[in-house]
């Protein structure tokens, strides 16, 4: 399980691990072989090349090359047969480690309090940390194994060069240490500079799905707007492009420079060899050893270490934000089920001074709001957009608990109810509803996964006008929906809303609210939509929230939100009595609306 806590480098291994411990144990094993080749090579070439000339100058047998030979051979083989067997095991070990921990990141997110999904900065991290969480962590992981392997070899390969030539170890020693800092200043601004990176490509990203999405084809097509927002698109794509290509100048910039430091030094040393070849003080098999393990010393210390050190500053500051993402805070019981509530008997729901404002903010969207509405009456929220009908809503389902005042249900407080008993009591069909890729069948049964009856999902799909279009799709009630799956059938809106609304009356929830489902649909046809869900559901506690009035009418009670609290309540009949009411200006003003001039699509089955 994903632990809350400040993750360092460690953790890169640690992860690993625990999710996938004989993998990594084995990647540990060879990382330490690969790292001791460097300098087993240089000897063992040091060696075959001194055999071979002792041999060329008569010195030994001709038998003494076969251990040499022998140890080369080894070396070939372990060179060319360990990789792919380490590819085998890694690719089935990326393949746990990326289920496992995608899981765990799923998890955590599905357990996040609703404040986080709202917020605009913690939902860019969160998209940032979760985008590909794998790949960085199997990056860290190999940051771990190239870093050991680099400071074994590369100390293996020091001691072999200080045993000849001690200053040229030193030399080595002083001029990597600039390297190493630069390389993790740079690694640390590159990052930086990609979180920009990816806030500009969410933005470009989103306009790519409303230039390309079939969902917005026929807007496209009407407002012609393809133009403008393409404009747009290629400016952020550009800004986007722009960062990304300074990330890869300094990236390449810093391996070139690498690169001729690696070359100078070579060279400088390689020269200061040779009159000690010359001489006799070295022979020429320790000469061609000793470059070797220079080159390859140098190499590591200049360019590849450096570069590990680049990887590690760029990963060292994902960790800050993938622990940030781990702190953020849960709702308790967020994944548990609704319970059972079917014999809780629901008699009041109350609002007692209930003020709240959004996390972050100063203004008051409910002030010192309170009302008490009773289960023998259906009840309509109305006001314009904005009023704090949604967020009425919000607070009941328990998305947020951060308020002032009381909410009751039957005389308790909510906060003394378990999330899953709030869960059981009430269900919402929300204006922004999810359309699920799923079959007609489960779309309606997500509404109560604790039971399946099939009698009641057949009376509701009956009820709520879907019969008709369920023995028109292809297998029935058992077809899948959306655009994903081969032989899948795509809904009209106004299916997809009845299928909601479907969801909703499956739940058998307590209290029932309808936050504006039918936003878009035309007003006329929206209050046809909610007196098909009043005669389905006439034995249910309903609440309707809506800025269109048409349908307040069919509610026993119509409550006004205005600026935070209920302004006026009562029967629309006695809204309309009020002078200078608020209901009656706005249904003045929306009377033209529900003057019948088509008939509705909606009950024909269109969208």
């Amino acid at each position: 399980m994903l632990k809350s806590k400040d993750y360092t480098t460690l953790d890169f291994l640690t992860v690993p691990l625990r999710i996938i411990p004989l993998q990594t144990i084995y990647s540990i094993l060879i990382t330490i072989l690969n790292s001791l080749i460097p300098a087993y090579q240089t000897l063992v070439v040091a060696n075959f090349i001194n055999t071979a000339t002792d041999i060329f100058k008569g010195r030994v047998d001709y038998s003494s090359i076969y251990l040499p030979i022998i140890l080369i051979m080894s070396y070939i083989i372990f060179t060319n047969l360990i990789p792919s067997i380490t590819q085998i095991i890694e690719t089935s070990a990326q393949n746990k480690l990326n289920a496992t921990l995608k899981k765990e990141i799923a998890l955590k997110q599905v357990r996040l309090e609703y404040k986080h999904i709202e917020n605009k900065d913690t939902q860019e991290l969160i998209n940032r940390v979760c985008s590909d969480p794998i790949k960085n962590f199997m990056a860290g992981l190999n940051n771990w194994f190239r870093g050991a392997t680099l400071l074994i070899s590369s100390f293996s390969l020091l001691i072999i060069v200080m045993s000849s030539t001690f200053i040229s170890g030193i030399v080595i020693i002083i001029i990597s240490v600039p390297l190493f800092y630069i390389a993790m200043r740079t690694g640390k601004k590159n990052y930086e500079m990609g979180m920009e990176a990816k806030k500009i490509q969410r933005k470009y990203n989103y306009l790519s799905s409303i230039l390309i999405n079939r969902d917005f084809a026929e807007e496209r097509k009407l407002f012609a707007y393809s133009t403008p927002l393409r404009d747009k698109f290629d400016q952020l794509y550009d800004e986007s492009s722009k960062i990304e290509n300074k990330i890869e100048i300094k990236s390449y910039i810093h391996m070139k420079s690498g690169s001729m430091v690696t070359l100078f030094i070579v060279i400088v040393i390689v020269t200061l060899l040779l009159p000690s070849l010359h001489r006799g003080e070295i022979s020429l098999g320790i000469f061609i050893a000793l470059v070797n393990a220079i080159y390859g010393l140098v190499q590591n210390m200049s360019w590849q270490l450096s570069s590990t050190m680049y990887d590690y500053a760029r990963l060292k500051e994902y960790l800050k934000e993938f622990s940030s993402f781990t702190r953020l805070s849960e709702k308790k019981d967020a994944c548990v089920l609704p319970a059972d509530m079917d014999s809780f008997a629901f008699e009041s729901l109350e609002f007692r001074n209930v003020s709240f404002k959004y996390p972050g903010t100063e203004h008051y969207i409910l002030k010192d709001c309170s009302f008490i509405l009773s289960h023998h009456k259906n009840y309509c929220f109305v006001g314009v957009n904005g009023a704090g009908k949604t967020t009425i809503t919000k607070l009941l389902t328990g998305m947020y608990d951060e308020f002032e005042g009381e909410i009751l249900i039957n005389g308790k407080s909510i906060r003394d109810f378990s999330f899953a008993e709030i869960k059981g009591l009430i269900s919402v069909v929300y204006q922004d509803y999810a359309k699920y890729p799923l079959t007609v069948k489960d779309n309606i049964l997500l509404g109560n996964l604790t039971k399946t009856d099939e009698k009641r999902l057949e009376t509701i799909v009956s009820e709520m006008g879907l019969k008709d279009v369920v023995n028109g799709l292809e297998f029935g009630i058992d077809t899948y929906l959306g655009k994903i799956k081969e032989n899948s059938k795509d809904l009209s809106g106004g299916q997809w809303q009845r299928l909601a609304i479907s969801r909703l009356l499956y739940s058998n929830s307590k209290i029932n609210i309808l936050d504006e489902p039918t936003a878009s649909l035309d007003p006329l046809a929206e209050s046809q939509v909610y007196e098909l869900f009043s005669h389905v559901n006439k034995d249910r506690f309903t609440i309707f929230i809506t800025h269109r009035l048409g349908a307040a009418k069919m509610a026993d009670e119509i409550l006004v939100v205005d600026e935070g609290h209920i302004a006026e309540r009562g029967s629309h009949d006695q809204l309309m009595s009020l002078k200078n009411g608020k209901y009656s200006k706005m249904f003045a003003s929306q009377k033209s609306w529900y003057e019948p001039k088509t008939k509705s699509v909606f009950l024909e089955g269109e969208g």
